[in-house]
C-alpha cells in the first residue's frame, strides 16, 4: 500500500483519503480516480491530491472487519457491518453474563494501530441488545499479513467474546439462626419466586443454628438432595477463613476459594467448592445489594470467574453512556446474529465465481446463458434451494456484471481483488467471511450448474454433526474423487487469508483418514465448463437427459 500525496499525472487508480474539489464537482473520500477525472483535476490547475494506492496483499477495511468479526465473535452476539468511520458495534442477543479472555483482547490490541477492540468490562450481566464492544478499523486497507496476525493473536479456546445465558440450576438454601424460637423457616414459595427469576429450582432448604457442625450437616443433605449451588444465609457476614460458615463448608469436605467479594462497596462473603458443586455464605443483610446480584446472575450462567481474575471486577473500563446503549431497531434489522456455535448443525456453500474465464475465449463462461439464465444464477439459486442455511458468492473478474445479476438474491458476496493468484486465495476469502456459528461449508466452483441441489444436499446429509472429527465429504464417480468438498469448520484454519497459486490437495491427504465419498451414479453433476466447446457438449448433454426423461414419462403413462 502507497500512501501519501500524488501528483495528478500520476494518479490514476488513486483512492482518494481526503475529498477534492474540482470544478462544479467535489470528488469525495474513497472515489478511485480515472482518466476523466485526472484531466478535470489538471484543467482545474489541481498539481497533486491525497489517497492510496492499494496492492494485491491490503485488504479493504470492511472485509477486513468481517473476518475478525467472525472470528471473535462467539455465542449469543449480534453485531453490526462497518459504518462510514470503521465502527462496528457488537451487542449482546440474550440475557446472560458478557465473557471474554482479557490478555488475548489485549493481544489484539497491541498488534496493531489500525485494529482497535474496545470492551465493556468482562465477566457482567448484560441484557438483550445492550452494547458491549465495538470494533474499529483505521485507514483505507489492512495489509493481508496483519491481517492474518490478528487473526492469530486472538485465537485460542473458543471466540475471544460471548455471552454465557441462564441455565437451569438446582439449588439448596440454607439459613443459619442464633434463636431458633424467634425465627420462622423461609416459605417455600417465597423461595421459589425468590430465586426463580435466576432460574434456579430449589431442591432443598433448611433452617439451623449458626455454628459449623449444623453447617457442615445442612450442606452435606443439600448435596445429597442433588443440588449443585448451596448457599448459607446467615445473621453475620464471615470475616475469616475460620469463621463459622467457612468452616462448616471446610468440615464438610469443601474447599475454600475466596473471602470477599471486590464490587461497589465490597461484600463480605465466602465462596468455596465441593468438587462440581458452588458453596456459598453470605449475610443475610447483603442478600439486596447490586453486587449480590451479580454474583448470583454468575452463578446461574455457570461463568464465574477464576478465583485470579475476581479482583479484576473492581475496575471499569467504559463510560456509562456506552455501558447503558441498547441496540436500535434498525441495527437490530441490520446486524448480524450468532446462536450457539458449539451446538450449530448450519452449513454454508461457498461459490468461486472470481477467476477470469481465459479458456472461455470472447466471453465470461458464468453470464453464458443456459435455459435463459446465466450460469452464475443457476448455481446460486442450486445453493439457495439446498438444505444450506447460508450461501457466499466470491467476485472477482467481471465482479460488477456478476454482482449486478445477484442483486435480487439473499447471499453474501465478497470480492477478491486479487483473483489472478488462483482459486486458493478466494476460496480463503470466501471461507473467512461465514458466520462463526457455521459447522461445515460446501466449495463449490461456480462453473457446475449440474451440481444442484438435490447433489448439495446429499454432502450435507453425509455430513455428520455430532463427530468428534468431522468428516470430509465429497463425491465421487468410478472410484475418483472430484469437486465440490463439504468442508468441517475445524478445518478452515489449513487456510490463511493472504491468496497464493496452491491447491487443495495437501490437506487432503493430511486428512485422508476422515474423508467420507457420496458415490454418484452419473457424473454429468459432475462436469465443469470451461471452454464453448464443454458448454456446448453440456448443453447437448443435458437435452439428451431431459429427452430420455420425457420419453420414459411418455412410456409409462402408455401402461
Amino acid at each position: 500500500m502507497q500512501f501519501g500525496e500524488f501528483p495528478v499525472y500520476d494518479a490514476l487508480g488513486i483512492e482518494l483519503t481526503h475529498p477534492v474539489k474540482c470544478q462544479e464537482i467535489t470528488l469525495k473520500k474513497g472515489h478511485i480516480l480515472t482518466s476523466s477525472d485526472i484531466g478535470k483535476l489538471q484543467y482545474a490547475g489541481i498539481k497533486s491530491v491525497v489517497g492510496v494506492r492499494l496492492s494485491s496483499e491490503d485488504i479493504l477495511p470492511e472485509t477486513a472487519a468481517d473476518i475478525l468479526l467472525k472470528t471473535m465473535a462467539g455465542d449469543y452476539l449480534r453485531y453490526t457491518l462497518p459504518d462510514e468511520n470503521g465502527y462496528s458495534e457488537i451487542f449482546a442477543d440474550i440475557d446472560g453474563v458478557f465473557v471474554f479472555d482479557r490478555e488475548r483482547l489485549n493481544r489484539l490490541n497491541d498488534h496493531s494501530e489500525n485494529i482497535s477492540l474496545m470492551a465493556v468490562q468482562p465477566n457482567l450481566p448484560v441484557y438483550k441488545g445492550q452494547f458491549v464492544a465495538n470494533l474499529r478499523l483505521f485507514g483505507p486497507a489492512i495489509q493481508a499479513a496483519t491481517l492474518n496476525e490478528a487473526v492469530t493473536k486472538i485465537s485460542g479456546t473458543g471466540p475471544l467474546l460471548k455471552v454465557a445465558p441462564y441455565a437451569f440450576c438446582k439449588i439448596g438454601f440454607i439459613q443459619t439462626i442464633t434463636d431458633k424460637a424467634h425465627v420462622q423457616p423461609q416459605n417455600p414459595d417465597d423461595l421459589e419466586k425468590r430465586f426463580g427469576a435466576y432460574g434456579f429450582n430449589v431442591v432443598f432448604h433448611d433452617l439451623c443454628e449458626h455454628n459449623s457442625v449444623q453447617v457442615e450437616k445442612a450442606v452435606r443433605d443439600a448435596i445429597d438432595a442433588q443440588a449443585e449451588i448451596v448457599l448459607v444465609e446467615s445473621p453475620f457476614p464471615p470475616l475469616h477463613r475460620d469463621d463459622v460458615v467457612p468452616k462448616g463448608f471446610k468440615e464438610a469436605a469443601g474447599d475454600i476459594d475466596r473471602l470477599g467479594w471486590p464490587m461497589d462497596m465490597g461484600l463480605s462473603l465466602v465462596i468455596g467448592h465441593k468438587n462440581d458443586i458452588k458453596l456459598l455464605g453470605y449475610c443475610a443483610e447483603d442478600a439486596d445489594q447490586p453486587a449480590f446480584d451479580i454474583l448470583m446472575r454468575f452463578l446461574a450462567t455457570k461463568s464465574l470467574p477464576d478465583t485470579s481474575v475476581i479482583p479484576e471486577l473492581a475496575l471499569n473500563g467504559i463510560n456509562l453512556t456506552r455501558l447503558t446503549k441498547r441496540i436500535t431497531p434498525q441495527q437490530t434489522e441490520n446486524s448480524i446474529h450468532i446462536g450457539s456455535v458449539s451446538d450449530s448443525e448450519k452449513i454454508a456453500v461457498v461459490i468461486l465465481a472470481a477467476g477470469s474465464s481465459r479458456r472461455m475465449i470472447g466471453s465470461n463462461k458464468l453470464l453464458e446463458s443456459l435455459n435463459g439464465l446465466p450460469m452464475i444464477e443457476h448455481v446460486v439459486r442450486s445453493a439457495l434451494s439446498s438444505q444450506a442455511d447460508y450461501v457466499a458468492v466470491v467476485t472477482g473478474h467481471d465482479a460488477k456484471f456478476i454482482e449486478k445479476r445477484l442483486e435480487k438474491y439473499d447471499v453474501k458476496i465478497v470480492r477478491n481483488p486479487d483473483y489472478v493468484s488462483g482459486v486458493l486465495g478466494s476460496i480463503r476469502l470466501g471461507l473467512a467471511v461465514l458466520p462463526p456459528d457455521i459447522a461445515g461449508a460446501v466449495v463449490l466452483p461456480a462453473d457446475m450448474p449440474a451440481f444442484t441441489e438435490e447433489y448439495i444436499d446429499k454432502l450435507i446429509e453425509a455430513f455428520d454433526f455430532k463427530a468428534k472429527r468431522p468428516p470430509v465429504v465429497m463425491p465421487s464417480f468410478n472410484s475418483v474423487r472430484h469437486n465440490p468438498v463439504l468442508w468441517p469448520r475445524d478445518l478452515f484454519k489449513v487456510v490463511k487469508i493472504i491468496p497464493e497459486d496452491s491447491h487443495w490437495t495437501p490437506a487432503l491427504v493430511e486428512h485422508s483418514d476422515y474423508i467420507k465419498e457420496v458415490v454418484l451414479k452419473d457424473d454429468l453433476p459432475l462436469t465443469d465448463i470451461n471452454t464453448h466447446g464443454d458448454l456446448e457438449k453440456y448443453k447437448a448433454r443435458v437435452n439428451m437427459v431431459s429427452s430420455a426423461e420425457q420419453d420414459l414419462f411418455a412410456l409409462e403413462k402408455r401402461r
